[in-house]
C-alpha cells in the first residue's frame, strides 16, 4: 500500500511539472481539430525524403545499393525514381536528405509497422497507419520543444507567467501549427527540439560549469547535425547563451583543462554523424559526399529582404509574432545588456545571410519562411527577458498584443491547407486580396493562372449575352457539340468571359464539364466560384475571365462541352458572358 502511494505520489509530482506543456498540446490539437483540420496525407514533399529511409531499410530493402549499380539492376531503382527525393550520384541514386528526421520517427514508424497491418495496396510504408504515426511523432517532439524551451528560461530565471506565454505562440502563433500537422514529416519540429535541447545544455554548462551538460549537449549537437546538416551553425549561438564574454571565456579554458572531455564531446558528434554516413556509402560507396547535387548557395546574391518581409514567403508577414520577438533586442540594449544584444544580432544575421543566400531562397513550395522554424527558440529567449523584466501592465500589454498573432496564423494555415494562400506564388495583391478570408469561394482563387495571348490563338467563340440568375437554386445550363468547334481537338483552353462587379459576397459556382453524349463519365471538369474571374478589385465593375485549361482531347468521337451555373443565395444578373476556344500556337 505504501509502495503504491509513493508510486502515485511520484506520478502527479510529475504530471505536475508537465501539465503546461499537456495542455498546450491539448489546445494545439483542438485547434487542428476544430479550425484547421485534420490531413490523412502527412508525410508530403521534402518530408518523404527525410522519411524514405525507414520503408527503404525496413520494408522494400533497397537501400543498400552499393554494389549495385542501375545498369546491372534497374529493378532495384524502380521505387527510388523520384527525382526530387533521390539524385542521380555516379552509377547510383542517393536520397539527398538527411537521416535524423527518420532516427526520431523509428519508434512511431515500428509501433505502425507491429499493430497495423497494410489497407488495400501492399505494405510500401505509407498507408494511412504510417501517415499517422508520423503526425503523432511530430506531436511528440513538438511536447519535448515546449519542455525543453522552459527548462532554457529557467536557467534565464523567468517566471512561469512569462514562460507559459512563450510555449503558447511558440506552439500556436508560429509555423510550427502547420509542420507538426500538414507537413508532420519535414525535419523542422524535430530540429527545433534537438536545437532547443542543445541551448539548454550548452546554457547548464556555461552557468554551472558541469562536464556533464558539455557531453549532453555534444550528443544532442550530433543529432542536430544529421537532422539537417546546415543547423551546424546553431555552435555561432554559444556565445550568447554563454552570457557574457568573460563566462565564454572561462566555460572554453575550462574545456581546454579536461582534453579528454573535449574529445570525448568531438566523438559524441563524430559518432553520430557516423550514421549518415554509414547510409551514405550503403547507397553510393562514399562515406562523404553533397547529397543536394547542383543545388547550392550563392553567397554573391543573398535576398536579405525578401526573406524576411515579402510576400512571397517573409518570415515577418507570415510569422509576425518573430518580429515582436526580434524587437526586444532593442530592450537589451536600452537596459545596457550589450552583450547579449550583439552576441544575439550577430548570429540573426549570418543565419539571414546564409539562409537568403541558398538558391531557392523561398525554399520551394510550402508554408512560410520554414528555414528559420529550427531557430525559433533563439527568438524567445531575448522575448522572454524583456516581458520578465517588464512592470506588471507592460507585461500584459505586450503579451496581448503578442497573443494577437495566433488567430492570424491559425487562419493563415487554414488559408494554406485550403489553397486560399498560393504554395509559391504570393505577391502583395495575391496576399490582401485573401487576408483573413476563410469562406470556400477563395479556395483557389490566387492560383489563377495569367493568359498569355502570344501562346494561343482562338478556333471560335460562343457569345451568350446576358444571364440572369434567381435567387433560388436551379441549374443553369448551357451545352456545346464539339463538332460544331473548328479543331476542338486542339483546343487546350476554354475561357469564360463575363461582365459584373464580382462582388465578394457573391455564392455562384461555375461548373465546365467535357463528357461524351452518353454516360456520367467525363474527360474533364473543373469548378469554380464567380469571384474567380475578377482581374480588378471585387465590387468593381470589370470583365472577367477564367480559363479552363486541359490537354487537348485528341481521341475521336463526339464530345459534349456543358457550362453549368449554380447560383449561390441572392439574384445575379451576368452582363456580356462568352466562352472562347483556344488553341496553343
Amino acid at each position: 500500500m505504501i509502495c503504491h502511494y509513493k508510486i502515485w505520489k511520484i506520478s502527479t509530482r510529475f504530471l505536475k511539472r508537465i501539465l503546461a506543456e499537456i495542455s498546450i498540446v491539448f489546445i494545439f490539437i483542438f485547434l487542428i481539430n476544430n479550425y484547421i483540420g485534420n490531413v490523412d496525407k502527412t508525410i508530403n514533399a521534402d518530408g518523404a525524403g527525410y522519411y524514405d529511409y525507414l520503408p527503404s531499410l525496413f520494408i522494400h530493402h533497397d537501400l543498400n545499393r552499393k554494389d549495385i549499380p542501375r545498369e546491372q539492376s534497374p529493378e532495384l531503382y524502380e521505387r527510388i525514381s523520384d527525382p526530387a527525393i533521390y539524385i542521380d550520384f555516379g552509377e547510383y541514386k542517393v536520397n539527398k536528405y538527411a537521416c535524423g528526421t527518420a532516427l526520431l520517427q523509428l519508434p512511431f514508424f515500428a509501433y505502425a509497422r507491429m499493430t497495423n497491418g497494410p489497407e488495400g495496396n501492399p505494405d510500401d510504408g505509407y498507408q494511412y497507419p504510417y501517415q499517422r504515426a508520423v503526425f503523432y511523432a511530430a506531436i511528440f517532439y513538438l511536447f519535448l520543444s515546449l519542455l525543453f524551451l522552459k527548462k532554457v528560461l529557467r536557467l534565464y530565471g523567468i517566471r512561469n507567467s512569462v514562460i507559459i506565454p512563450c510555449q503558447l505562440l511558440l506552439a500556436t502563433a508560429t509555423a510550427v501549427t502547420h509542420y507538426a500537422n500538414y507537413d508532420a514529416a519535414y525535419s523542422h519540429v524535430y530540429s527545433l527540439f534537438a536545437i532547443t535541447a542543445f541551448s539548454y545544455y550548452v546554457k547548464a554548462y556555461f552557468d554551472r560549469k558541469n562536464l556533464y551538460h558539455f557531453l549532453i549537449s555534444s550528443l544532442f549537437l550530433g543529432l542536430v547535425v544529421i537532422l539537417r546538416q546546415i543547423n551546424i551553425l546553431i555552435i555561432l549561438f554559444v556565445p550568447f547563451l554563454a552570457g557574457s564574454g568573460r563566462n565564454f571565456t572561462i566555460g572554453l579554458r575550462q574545456l581546454l583543462r579536461h582534453p579528454f572531455v573535449c574529445a570525448a564531446g568531438i566523438l559524441s558528434v563524430s559518432a553520430i554523424f557516423s550514421i549518415q554516413c554509414l547510409l551514405w556509402y550503403l547507397q553510393t560507396g562514399h562515406f562523404f559526399l553533397y547529397s543536394y547535387g547542383v543545388e547550392g548557395f550563392d553567397f554573391s546574391n543573398p535576398h536579405l529582404i525578401s526573406i524576411l518581409f515579402s510576400y512571397k514567403k517573409g518570415l515577418f508577414i507570415y510569422t509576425p509574432v518573430l518580429f515582436i520577438c526580434m524587437m526586444s533586442v532593442i530592450w537589451l540594449i536600452f537596459k545596457r545588456k550589450s552583450y547579449l544584444a550583439i552576441s544575439w544580432a550577430a548570429f540573426f544575421l549570418i543565419i539571414t545571410y546564409i539562409f537568403s543566400s541558398w538558391w531557392s531562397w523561398y525554399y520551394g513550395c510550402s508554408y512560410g519562411m520554414r528555414v528559420y522554424i529550427d531557430y525559433y527558440t533563439v527568438f524567445f529567449i531575448p522575448f522572454a527577458l524583456m516581458v520578465n523584466g517588464m512592470a506588471a501592465w507592460r507585461k500584459a500589454i505586450v503579451i496581448a498584443f503578442s497573443f494577437l498573432t495566433i488567430p492570424l496564423n491559425v487562419i493563415q494555415t487554414y488559408q494554406y491547407k485550403q489553397y486560399i494562400l498560393h504554395w509559391i506564388e504570393m505577391d502583395e495583391k495575391k496576399y490582401w486580396k485573401v487576408f483573413l478570408k476563410t469562406s470556400r469561394q477563395y479556395e483557389g482563387l490566387v492560383w489563377k493562372r495569367p493568359y498569355d495571348p502570344g501562346r494561343y490563338i482562338p478556333v471560335d467563340e460562343i457569345v451568350i449575352g446576358t444571364v440572369e440568375f434567381p435567387d433560388t437554386p436551379p441549374f443553369v445550363v448551357y451545352e456545346f457539340d464539339s463538332r460544331d468547334v473548328p479543331f476542338f481537338n486542339d483546343v487546350g483552353i476554354i475561357q469564360l468571359l463575363v461582365d459584373d462587379h464580382f462582388n465578394e459576397n457573391n455564392e455562384l459556382r461555375i461548373s465546365l464539364i467535357i463528357k461524351p453524349p452518353e454516360g456520367d463519365d467525363y474527360h474533364y471538369r473543373h469548378d469554380i466560384y464567380l469571384i474567380h474571374l475578377a482581374e480588378d478589385d471585387h465590387g468593381k465593375w470589370q470583365t472577367g475571365y477564367y480559363n479552363f485549361e486541359f490537354v487537348p482531347l485528341k481521341e475521336s468521337g463526339e464530345k459534349v462541352i456543358r457550362l453549368l451555373f449554380r447560383p449561390g443565395n441572392e439574384k445575379v444578373t451576368l452582363q456580356n458572358v462568352r466562352v472562347r476556344f483556344l488553341r496553343s500556337v
